[in-house]
């Protein structure tokens, strides 16, 4: 019996966590296996247990807040390969043109995952008011 609790809501939760594994399809969460699956009865989030692969560490997610943080990885980690093409350019005008291009849309994908996870708080603060304090620390620390 393992005890944790709600990154979102901060509800204590008491879970057993086998043997079982589920798929881990977050690309920045590679080196941890997920261990458990569950919904929040407080908040109705879906959260996963993880346990780093060599230190044992136990990491307790909010999926969907995590989900866009990495999908915002993924498309970063694309454009930097842009940028680093763009880098080896001879010309320096079509240089600078093409990277200040490719900064501006990583700014503005960093402000999109910004802004989907201010939503998604936001959302639960409204389901769940009282708990909401010190959520953004909670979140941070996950």
């Amino acid at each position: 019996m393992k005890f944790f609790k709600c990154p979102c809501c901060s509800k204590l939760h008491f879970t057993t966590v086998n043997g079982i594994t589920f798929e881990n399809d977050f690309i920045t969460l590679q080196d941890f296996t997920i261990k458990k699956k569950l919904k929040c009865e407080k908040c109705q989030n879906n959260l996963a247990i993880l346990i780093h692969n060599k230190r044992s560490e136990t990491k307790i997610i909010w999926e969907e807040y995590y989900k866009v943080y990495d999908d915002g990885f993924k498309k970063q980690q694309e454009l930097q390969s842009k940028k680093e093409e763009i880098l080896k350019i001879e010309s320096e005008n079509d240089k600078q043109k093409q990277l200040e291009n490719v900064l501006k849309e990583i700014r503005n994908l960093q402000n999109e995952v910004n802004i989907k996870q201010s939503k998604l708080r936001i959302k639960a603060r409204i389901i769940s008011p009282e708990a909401s304090l010190g959520m953004s620390e909670r979140l941070s620390s996950s």
